[in-house]
């Protein structure tokens, strides 16, 4: 989400409009700096500093635009800007993304659905949570994920190998050990393969134990990496791999397809309103490893089937550029036949 804000930022300022990001997690002064080592002070003080920013901002007339998410963040970051948007003069914009809204929305409808429908315009990145907002009575409107198209330049390849890569958090929900399995498969058939797994999070260590037990090669941890550097990641590899168990709109997979790379990943979620089995990557069953293996190794035998899923997929990607996105937006923003100088603000969510 962090990285939609920014990107939502940067594109609204070429277009002359004044935004600006209100972080969720700003730093703390340099006078407190010491109790960032405290999870609860410093969530407190963090807390303080978002809502103080948050009633300088709700001041004026202008659009919020708000990238929220599911429990804890839902009530930290997005309840109190709810409560508070009814007496101002915003206009605000509750982007709401996430995998797991279904049941967040079932156990806390009570609290969370009156809150939403403070909302004036609800938001959201794929058919897959319109239709889990629609099941709870609220009215959503798709607005895709905005895509550095640009950025991702298309490498068409005349021959896949086994260079296999994976962009995603190492946390639980992602289940990057399936893809070490998967690629323990190919391995074993293919000793030369590689492994490139791009991405940070509480799982590094088990993960890292997870390749000495399967005594698996040419595995390399980049870490996290920042956005702009990721493009020189993917130029290095041909088959992006992902085996998430929650996902909702992954812009991952957008960076893979229009890097050129071919997507071999799990249904998860959103992800086949996405990826289209045979049509521009290769779907599987969540948890199931030995079918991401054999998805990869599909590709690498047929790889002019390859070449056709990597070229659809970049075709496809298109629609998330930012020509394209811009008129939703602005009509999300009520401003599709004016150009007023409104004042646009995003949230910079708490990375997970």
């Amino acid at each position: 989400m962090s990285v939609q804000a920014e990107k939502l930022r940067d594109r609204l300022l070429e277009e002359e409009f004044n935004a600006e990001i209100l972080p969720t997690n700003p730093p703390l002064p340099k006078a407190l700096r010491a109790l960032e080592r405290v999870p609860i002070v410093r969530t407190v003080f963090r807390e303080v500093q978002y809502l103080t920013s948050l009633l300088r901002v709700l001041r004026e007339p202008g659009i919020v635009h708000h990238f929220s998410a599911s429990y804890l963040y839902f009530c930290l970051h997005s309840a109190p800007l709810l409560l508070l948007g009814r007496w101002t003069r915003s206009k605000i914009i509750l982007n709401y993304r996430g995998g797991k809204a279904a049941n967040f929305l079932r156990k806390w409808q009570w609290f969370v659905l009156p809150l939403l429908r403070r909302a004036n315009e609800i938001v959201v990145p794929s058919e897959f949570l319109r239709k889990v907002f629609q099941n709870f009575g609220l009215h959503s409107t798709l607005l895709p994920n905005l895509a550095d198209t640009e950025l991702f330049h298309f490498a068409e390849k005349k021959q896949f190998m086994p260079r296999l890569l994976v962009t995603r958090n190492l946390e639980p929900i992602y289940d990057v050990e399936s893809v070490l399995r998967a690629f323990q498969i190919v391995q074993d058939k293919m000793p030369q393969a590689s492994l490139g797994i791009a991405g940070d999070g509480s799982e590094v260590n088990k993960l890292r134990a997870i390749v000495g037990e399967l005594n698996l090669r040419n595995v390399i941890f980049y870490g996290a990496i920042p956005h702009k550097a990721l493009p020189a990641i993917y130029r290095q590899y041909d088959i992006y791999v992902n085996a998430s168990r929650v996902d909702n709109f992954p812009g991952t997979l957008i960076e893979a397809s229009c890097a050129g790379l071919p997507i071999v990943t799990t249904n998860a979620g959103g992800i086949p309103e996405m990826i289209r089995d045979g049509e521009n990557g290769l779907l599987c069953a969540v948890g199931d490893s030995v079918g991401l293996a054999d998805g990869i190794l599909h590709l690498l035998k047929h790889q002019e089937f390859a070449q056709l899923l990597a070229q659809n997929a970049r075709v496809w990607a298109e629609q998330f550029s930012w020509r394209n996105v811009l008129p939703r937006l602005l009509q999300c923003y009520g401003l599709c036949n004016e150009n007023p100088a409104a004042t646009l603000t995003s949230y910079q969510p708490v990375a997970p």
